[in-house]
């Protein structure tokens, strides 16, 4: 958070991402020193059926509207660690990419975080599962995140949590 100027105390807006081509988690949080506050989080889902560069499109405006709502500072995403294949690598570098890319356009500082770090960050075990975290995230933000709870959401909380505090 150095990088953000909040050193003296001042308010500093982080987007976390959890990028995925048909469902992308976002968390925008708040710091004030060491305090965290939410703002909105959930989850942008395109259509299956639609082409990629029609899913990326969609996520991408979606981010945009909420950009312009929220106005954050930065924005943090979570840094790939596996695919299934070589397609699903490619695909998901694709919507990296135009989230770097808005990123860049809308002048956020930017960051990512390794899976295992953010874990670390949030949970102090880095191989805590999805669950292990998505709790906490919920007892640090003072928010209920039930089973309905989206694990991409959660997962971009404790992503914006790390790129804040991380």
């Amino acid at each position: 958070m150095s990088n953000l100027g909040n050193g003296s105390g001042g308010r500093v807006c982080m987007l976390g991402i959890d990028p995925g081509s048909y469902a992308t988690g976002y968390a925008f949080l708040t710091a004030t020193g060491n305090r965290a506050g939410l703002l909105d989080y959930g989850v942008l889902r395109a259509k299956k059926d639609d082409e990629l560069i029609f899913r990326i499109g969609h996520i991408i405006g979606e981010l945009e509207i909420l950009i312009e709502k929220f106005k954050p500072q930065a924005l943090c995403m979570e840094e790939t660690f596996f695919a299934k294949n070589a397609r699903t690598a490619l695909i998901l570098g694709h919507i990296r990419g135009a989230i770097m890319s808005l990123a860049y356009k809308c002048d956020l500082v930017f960051s990512e975080k390794s899976p295992r770090k953010v874990k670390q960050s949030v949970t102090g075990n880095g191989a805590a599962s999805k669950e292990q975290v998505a709790n906490m995230m919920g007892r640090l933000l003072g928010v209920n995140v039930g089973k309905e709870t989206a694990l991409d959401s959660t997962d971009a909380l404790a992503v914006a949590w790390a790129g804040l505090f991380g």
